[in-house]
C-alpha cells in the first residue's frame, strides 16, 4: 500500500508519514446493507446507518460527529479555513483546513483523490480532489490556507489515500480538452497518456496531485500515496466506476488532539 497500513477495530489506513490522528476508510466495519451500501457507507444510504457509521468513523479518529466538518461537495477548487464556531455550518466546497484542536476534518471519496494534509506547527488539511478539482488546483489552494495559518510548505506531510489509478480511469477526448482549458491543465497533460483504444486515455489523478503539491513547495519525500486502486479493489472499497453508481461513500479524515 505504499507506507500506508491497515489499523484498529474499525479498519482504517494509516500513513506512515502523518503523526497525528487521521485515516482513510474501507467499506468494511460498519452497519449499511444492500444496493451496493456494505457496510460502512458515510454518506449515501439510510441517515440512521449513515449517522452511525460516522459516529464509528470519527471515534475511531478520537473524534466525535460533533465537532466533524463534512460538506456538500461540488468537484471545485474551494477551501475553507474552519474554526470551532464553524461546526454547524453548511458548507459547499472541497476542502477545509484548521489549526484548531479537536476539529475532525472529513472528506466524501469513491474513486475520487482524497488528501490529508499535516504540519507539526499545528496545521491540517483534508481535500477532496476530483478531476475538476485537480486540474483547477484544489491542491495548491489547500497549501496556501495551511500557509495563511502559520504553516510552511517544505513541513508539510500529504497522504494521498485509496483512489481510482490510471490502471483503470480511463478517458476520452473531451475529457482531455477539458484539461488542457484548465487553470493547470497544460502542465499536467503529461500524466494522461493513450489507452490501447483509439480515442481514450489514461489518467493519472494521484501522480497530477502529487505534481502540483510539488509545485507548491511541498518536498517530493513527504507525499505518500496509497497505491490501492480502488477500482480494482472494489470488494474492500467503493469505486463509483466498477459499481457503475450504485456505491457508498468512503472518508478521509484528519483531527489534532
Amino acid at each position: 500500500m505504499g507506507g500506508f497500513r491497515k489499523t484498529g477495530a474499525l479498519p482504517l489506513l494509516i500513513s506512515d508519514n502523518i503523526s497525528c490522528f487521521h485515516g482513510f476508510s474501507t467499506r468494511e466495519g460498519g452497519v449499511s446493507r444492500g444496493d451496493g451500501l456494505d457496510t460502512l457507507d458515510l454518506g449515501m444510504g439510510a441517515e440512521k446507518d449513515v449517522r452511525e457509521n460516522r459516529r464509528r468513523f470519527a471515534s475511531a479518529l478520537g473524534g466525535d460527529i460533533s465537532n466533524m466538518f463534512s460538506a456538500k461537495q461540488i468537484h471545485s477548487n474551494i477551501v475553507e479555513i474552519v474554526t470551532k464556531n464553524d461546526l454547524g455550518r453548511h458548507f459547499e466546497c472541497d476542502g477545509f483546513v484548521t489549526n484548531e484542536k479537536d476539529l475532525l476534518l472529513t472528506v466524501k471519496v469513491a474513486d475520487c483523490v482524497p488528501i490529508l494534509l499535516y504540519d507539526d506547527s499545528g496545521v491540517i488539511g483534508a481535500v477532496h480532489a476530483g478531476w475538476r478539482g485537480t486540474v483547477n488546483g484544489i491542491a495548491v489552494n489547500a497549501v496556501k490556507k495551511m500557509i495563511m495559518l502559520g504553516a510552511s510548505a517544505e513541513n508539510i506531510k500529504v497522504a494521498i489515500g485509496p483512489c481510482i489509478h490510471a490502471c483503470c480511469y480511463e478517458v476520452d477526448i473531451p475529457f482531455v480538452n477539458a484539461v488542457e482549458e484548465a487553470e493547470y491543465g497544460i502542465e499536467l497533460l503529461q500524466y494522461i497518456t493513450p489507452s490501447d483504444k483509439e480515442g481514450y486515455f489514461y489518467a493519472d489523478l494521484p501522480e497530477m496531485n502529487r505534481h502540483l503539491l510539488t509545485i507548491s513547495g511541498i518536498k517530493d519525500e513527504s507525499i505518500n500515496i496509497c497505491h490501492s486502486c480502488t477500482c480494482c479493489e472494489s470488494d474492500v472499497f467503493f469505486s463509483h466506476r466498477a459499481s457503475h453508481g450504485k456505491r457508498g461513500l468512503m472518508m478521509g479524515g484528519i483531527i489534532l488532539k
